[in-house]
């Protein structure tokens, strides 16, 4: 298992979600966000977790942008209040 910082996410990752939480009122150092990343029987699987406060959430990064959209929706239901 590799854990990740924000910093270490792709450059066109951290583009998008800045994008994302200035639609939505917020900014990039509202949310401590990671990354790890596992190798299993030779396929790598992404995991994506934002927290913000008491809440957190993990969103799979199995295409490119897909937790991205996710995080948003969350951000329009208000899940990080």
């Amino acid at each position: 298992m590799d854990l990740q910082t924000y910093t270490d996410l792709p450059l066109d990752e951290r583009a998008a979600f800045e994008l994302a939480c200035a639609r939505r009122g917020f900014a990039p150092m509202h949310f401590d966000v990671s990354s790890t990343e596992d190798i299993i029987d030779g396929h790598s699987e992404r995991l994506v977790t934002i927290r913000r406060g008491c809440w957190t959430q993990s969103y799979r990064a199995d295409r490119p942008g897909q937790w991205i959209h996710q995080f948003e929706a969350d951000l329009v239901c208000r899940l990080f209040k």
